[in-house]
């Protein structure tokens, strides 16, 4: 009995894993082109792919045959040339963009597909790991929107009617300020105090302009004052990932521009 029970335990294991087929492709040259793994003739997995001297041109994730998940491409001198992430066959969420000798040429946001203007999002040398942090809470922010909509109990958004050229921009007094959900609680809990800052004992205010739009979403944040050591990308990137309670003026959504100051503090312990 226990005979045939391991006999039927290893059969289905070579039935399973026979379903997956790694398929590699070759250049004229016989260098490595690519290589695909296959579930029952569907793409499945990281699938990789290389340039005719070797060096790898781009990494993706399939899921039934779709692509899905972060897409890394690479020139053919090995330096990073784009990292983005698609969601249902679309680009979705923070993407940045390299020249030929790895500099950042820009950083933007997709949604849907849909660009949707220049962020400063990831700088100096490329870490994956980076790029996850901000994907993932790119991702937590939009669910975000679309959970926190009714929890707020605000006036619905009017259309805005007006060109863009005729808009008063972004107001910087208003009967109800913006505040974060949360509190300031929240940007903090985002905020990473750089090892750099550390050893060299750095401390002080780094102050940020924050460009708060209509829904509560900060459409741009910009270093004003900052301090150096990495703090002041932080303290950006902190903000710029925090959802607001929006302004109101006459009961009205408004677009509104604040100054927000971000203390780094050294424990007792470092100093």
């Amino acid at each position: 009995m226990k005979f045939i029970f391991f006999s039927i335990f290893v059969l289905m294991t070579v039935n399973i894993l026979a379903q997956l087929d790694t398929v590699k492709t070759y250049y004229p040259n016989r260098n490595l082109e690519a290589v695909v793994v296959y579930e029952k003739n569907i793409r499945q997995g990281e699938a990789i792919f290389y340039c005719e001297n070797g060096n790898i041109k781009e990494k993706r994730n399939y899921v039934n045959d779709k692509v899905f998940g972060t897409v890394t491409s690479f020139y053919e001198n090995g330096k990073l040339k784009e990292l983005y992430s698609v969601e249902d066959g679309k680009r979705d969420g923070p993407a940045t963009f390299y020249d030929s000798t790895g500099n950042v040429i820009e950083d933007v946001l997709f949604e849907n597909g849909v660009r949707k203007g220049q962020e400063f999002l990831l700088v100096g040398e490329y870490r994956e790991e980076d790029y996850q942090k901000l994907l993932t809470e790119w991702k937590e922010r939009q669910k975000q929107k679309n959970n926190e909509k009714e929890d707020l109990n605000l006036p619905p958004v009017e259309e805005d009617k007006t060109d863009l050229e005729d808009d008063p921009a972004y107001y910087m007094n208003v009967e109800v300020m913006p505040e974060p959900i949360g509190g300031m609680n929240t940007i903090y809990k985002k905020l990473v105090y750089p090892q750099e800052a550390k050893e060299n004992k750095i401390e002080g205010t780094v102050k940020i302009r924050a460009f708060i739009e209509k829904n509560g979403e900060v459409s741009s944040a910009q270093v004003v004052e900052g301090i150096g050591y990495g703090c002041d990308e932080n303290a950006r990137l902190s903000v710029y990932y925090t959802r607001f309670k929006p302004g109101l003026q006459k009961g009205k959504r408004i677009k509104v521009q604040m100054l927000i100051p971000i203390e780094f503090k050294l424990d007792s312990s470092l100093k």
